[in-house]
């Protein structure tokens, strides 16, 4: 979405800065994770958005993921969510997989959560017992990791609660 207001030049300086900055390092705790304990399933967050992604890794958990939190938003994101900067993609990645969702009205949030990341970092599912190493790890990388959610007993779908 950003990359979006950066083509139709309503991106400030700054937020080209931050998206700049940002998308260049959110995948390099990518190479820590191979083998690490906890660490259960991973996914780079790219053309499906993040509703998509944590579809893909709830078909092949057979697990509901619940998302309990809303993610981290660069900038102004919001705010040009707001004002309908938005890509083409994020209502097809909708209607290709919205019927797999649950607890998501039409709105920003929904166009947030099925934009079409560049580099929208990663999905991590890890072992509860785990967070705080895997958060350690990530600011020795130079980035950040938040819990976002977790995995339930249920069908493979996605359930977003506030």
């Amino acid at each position: 979405m950003l990359s979006a207001a950066f083509k139709q030049e309503r991106l400030d300086k700054e937020g080209y800065r931050l998206l700049k900055e940002t998308t260049t390092r959110l995948n390099t705790l990518g190479t820590e994770l191979a083998g690490r304990a906890g660490v259960h399933a991973v996914t780079d967050v790219t053309g499906f958005g993040l509703l998509g992604h944590a579809l893909e890794m709830a078909r092949g958990a057979g697990a509901t993921v619940e998302l309990t939190s809303r993610p981290p938003v660069l900038g102004d994101a919001l705010r040009l969510l707001e004002e309908g900067v938005r890509t083409g993609a994020s209502a097809r990645n909708w209607a290709a997989y919205g019927h797999e969702v649950d607890g998501l009205e039409a709105g920003v949030i929904r166009d947030l959560l099925t934009d079409p990341q560049t580099s929208g970092g990663l999905l991590i599912a890890v072992a509860e017992a785990e967070v705080s190493a895997l958060q350690a790890l990530a600011r020795i990388n130079g980035s950040s990791a938040l819990p976002v959610g977790r995995v339930v007993d249920g069908p493979p779908r996605v359930r977003v609660t506030p």
